[in-house]
């Protein structure tokens, strides 16, 4: 879901101008603005497309510019999928109060290119600052994620939560 834009080309084998028209996307002629409307191109100009790439991963977008007779297709395809986030950790804690609410470090999730799934087992997480939940959810790259437990009311006790985005999980320790 982003802008892509081809490289410039310069007309040749021409000898008047020529109509030119673009199907799925836009085009621009000497670096002027970008168009869907049919228009005229002449010998030497420059002109180059653009689109907005798929929204899917792995998947092809296309812009088809005839210039006179003669068409030609821009193409870009999407990355591959990757829903495997890079490692994270969380700092443990010791020393705590007993019976008290223990907020891990932040991590950011980095590593992947789509949504994927995030649980957590033993305390609460919260995405970007918001609320804390214990529900199952799915989170982004570059999103914020911090979770939270309760420590025990014993001493030299640990209690863990343990967070898993993607498959890949950290647990975050808290020792009274």
């Amino acid at each position: 879901n982003t802008v892509v834009t081809s490289n410039s080309v310069s007309i040749g084998g021409i000898n008047a101008a020529a109509a030119v028209s673009v199907s799925g996307g836009e085009y621009s002629i000497n670096a002027g603005a970008f168009t869907a409307a049919p228009g005229v191109i002449t010998s030497a100009q420059l002109v180059r497309v653009r689109h907005t790439s798929a929204t899917a991963c792995q998947t092809a977008a296309n812009t088809t510019l005839t210039i006179g007779t003669v068409s030609d297709t821009f193409t870009s395809t999407t990355e591959a999928c990757d829903g495997v986030p890079d490692q994270f950790t969380f700092t443990d804690q010791t020393n705590a109060a007993l019976s008290t609410l223990v907020t891990s470090n932040t991590i950011t999730v980095s590593g992947i290119n789509q949504a994927v799934a995030i649980s957590i087992t033993g305390g609460e997480y919260a995405i970007n600052a918001g609320a804390y939940t214990t529900a199952a959810g799915a989170v982004t790259s570059g999103q914020t994620v911090t979770v939270r437990q309760t420590s025990s009311a014993s001493c030299g006790t640990t209690t863990n939560t343990a967070l898993t985005i993607g498959g890949v999980s950290d647990t975050f320790s808290v020792t009274t």
